[in-house]
């Protein structure tokens, strides 16, 4: 059975199963990306909906497919109301499937305009996630680097010394691309938006240098706790466990989210500290993002507004963000954990700029490891395997890119 297939089939079930529940009330359906501890922090949230009494809310972990689920609704009957999207590309490719609605309180314009097609706004953020972060023990890591030489410099000494410096989760291909969108956003902001405006080629210079940058780090004799073989089948929840509870490595980059897993997987006995992903001397330091925008699927109604409408207010916001793992876009929301308000400041100034892979459609998306994501499993296999290989693999790593944007195998 295809993927799209089982989906559709668990859609069916799920329906089925609120049909034969509900009694008088009216389900809404909400179609989410999330599954595991996100998808339990994700319930809690619709356990508070004022609306409950009045409609029976049902949630479907969708995973990759929810692009598909939207593009391609089987029967009205078993469509989602309401979808959790990640990838804002989807709103303008999508928006004759979606309803118009009111933008989420307190959303910034720069975050609006990613939800908007046709001068109308199609979405409401709900979460929001800082992608820029590097996660450390200041046990195992007693100076900070402060740019990306001074970082490669220390990787090297730590190896060096018989220590793991970094942990990876190359298994999720999601990793990788965030990696390569934090390097080209350091090197060129330019370059990064031209290919997702599709005005520059892949081929283009700062592509390949940022692949370069990749490779120094990852090239590291001993950079990774059981050596690149390991890393390549390690998730990224378990690579938060390399380094505080296990102690194998040093730091992890990744995102706010890894918060919840340090908090309540890593050793109680271990402290948790992050620096901003590092960039070279004299560049301005990256923030990529992330975020889940709630819409509304057609033909719309009642219960999936008035839903959404709680999903976007500060009472909602905060029964997840006291937990960890969420930033709101709302100024309104001071519910964080110890540390975690300050990124929530900095995701609302200035500029968006999302990852690479949640803008670039097509064969570029990253759905179910085809994209980008394939084709940097591929590139970090080469350099972390073979160090002297970078030279081949970061023009091979460029072509595949191209060619894929082109629609080429």
């Amino acid at each position: 059975m295809r993927r799209r297939d089982a989906l559709r089939a668990l859609v069916m079930i799920t329906v089925a199963g609120a049909a034969a529940g509900c009694g008088d009330r009216p389900v809404v359906r909400v179609a989410a990306v999330w599954s595991g501890w996100e998808l339990t922090r994700f319930r809690k949230v619709i356990a508070g909906f004022p609306g409950r009494d009045a409609w029976q809310v049902e949630v479907l972990s969708a995973g990759n497919d929810l692009p598909a689920l939207i593009g391609d609704q089987v029967a009205g009957t078993a469509a989602p109301d309401i979808a959790m999207v990640s990838q804002p590309s989807l709103i303008g490719a999508e928006h004759r499937d979606l309803v118009p609605m009111n933008p989420a309180p307190g959303a910034p314009q720069a975050w609006e305009r990613l939800l908007t097609a046709g001068g109308q706004v199609y979405g409401a953020w709900f979460k929001a996630a800082h992608k820029s972060l590097v996660w450390y023990r200041p046990d195992l890591l007693r100076t900070v680097p402060q740019t990306w030489e001074e970082w490669v410099s220390t990787c090297r000494a730590l190896a060096a010394a018989g220590h793991a410096p970094l942990a990876i989760g190359a298994a999720d291909g999601w990793v990788l691309a965030d990696w390569f969108a934090n390097a080209l956003l350091a090197i060129s902001p330019a370059t990064y938006q031209g290919l997702i405006d599709e005005t520059v080629s892949w081929r283009h210079p700062n592509v390949a240098a940022a692949l370069g940058r990749l490779a120094e780090i990852w090239s590291i004799p001993g950079a990774f706790p059981g050596g690149p073989a390991r890393a390549l089948v390690t998730q990224y929840d378990e690579s938060v466990l390399d380094v505080f509870r296990h102690g194998h490595a040093a730091m992890v980059a990744g995102a706010d989210f890894y918060f919840p897993i340090i908090r309540l997987y890593g050793s109680r006995a271990v402290a948790a500290r992050w620096f901003r992903f590092p960039c070279g001397a004299g560049e301005q330091r990256p923030l990529v993002v992330g975020g889940d925008a709630a819409v509304l699927l057609e033909p719309g109604g009642s219960g999936g507004r008035a839903l959404i409408e709680w999903l976007t207010a500060p009472e909602a916001a905060s029964v997840w963000a006291a937990q960890g793992g969420f930033l709101s876009l709302d100024p309104a929301v001071h519910d964080y954990p110890a540390g975690m308000s300050v990124l929530a400041d900095d995701i609302r100034g200035g500029s968006v700029t999302f990852g690479l892979s949640d803008q670039l459609g097509g064969r570029l998306s990253g759905a179910d490891g085809r994209g980008t994501w394939k084709i940097f499993k591929d590139f970090f296999a080469a350099v972390a395997e073979r160090p002297s290989a970078a030279g081949a693999a970061i023009p091979e790593a460029v072509g595949a890119l191209d060619r894929a944007s082109r629609g080429r195998p």
